[in-house]
């Protein structure tokens, strides 16, 4: 995996010194994306930004602390990596609007108190989404962006005694990032 990413961050830091002459920044980006579950998953991600077809791959990681009446509740450790494409639907000259799907794969592990166990859980999520993305005049390079999307999440759980449960998770979310284009 570090191989992988060190090959990735090589690739992404030549092309920026090829597109150095250039006075327009590139369409691909590489930054942070923040997902609001609940509480934040931060997400590294590399964008190609919408023109009109854009995308987005985003590897994240976060913790989710679960409280409930009566003492119960749990921890969340939540790995995630999602697939985004985007398609414009207005482009003005500092400014993106973009709609478009997101498809994903979860990785949870959760321990429960007070009768402590671990689930490993693990599922796939779905959501048709918005955007806008901006880029600031004299600053072409860095883009803010926002996301509303409506998840669809089909989550299969395994159990600390034994056996399995499906988990289904539905609701809007909301994501916000920032992202350097070379």
């Amino acid at each position: 995996m570090k191989k992988a990413l060190c090959i990735a961050i090589g690739a992404l830091m030549a092309v920026s010194v090829a597109q150095a002459e250039d006075s327009e920044p590139g369409q691909i980006g590489v930054g942070y994306q923040g997902i609001f579950f609940g509480d934040l998953i931060n997400a590294v991600s590399v964008r190609f930004a919408p023109a009109p077809l854009g995308g987005q791959i985003e590897l994240g990681q976060g913790s989710v602390d679960i409280d409930a009446p009566g003492g119960f509740g749990a921890d969340l450790d939540i790995l995630m990596i999602k697939g985004k494409l985007y398609y414009t639907l207005i482009q003005r000259e500092n400014s993106v609007f973009y709609a478009g799907a997101s498809l994903g794969y979860y990785k949870i592990e959760s321990t429960s108190f007070p009768f402590v166990g671990t689930a490993d859980t693990d599922g796939f999520s779905i959501a048709p989404l918005i955007g806008a993305e901006w880029r600031f005049q004299g600053l072409p390079e860095l883009g803010l962006n926002f996301e509303v999307s409506y998840e669809i999440n089909d989550l299969e759980s395994d159990l600390p005694g034994g056996g399995t449960t499906d988990i289904g998770l539905y609701g809007i979310t909301v994501s916000t990032g920032i992202h350097y284009y070379f």
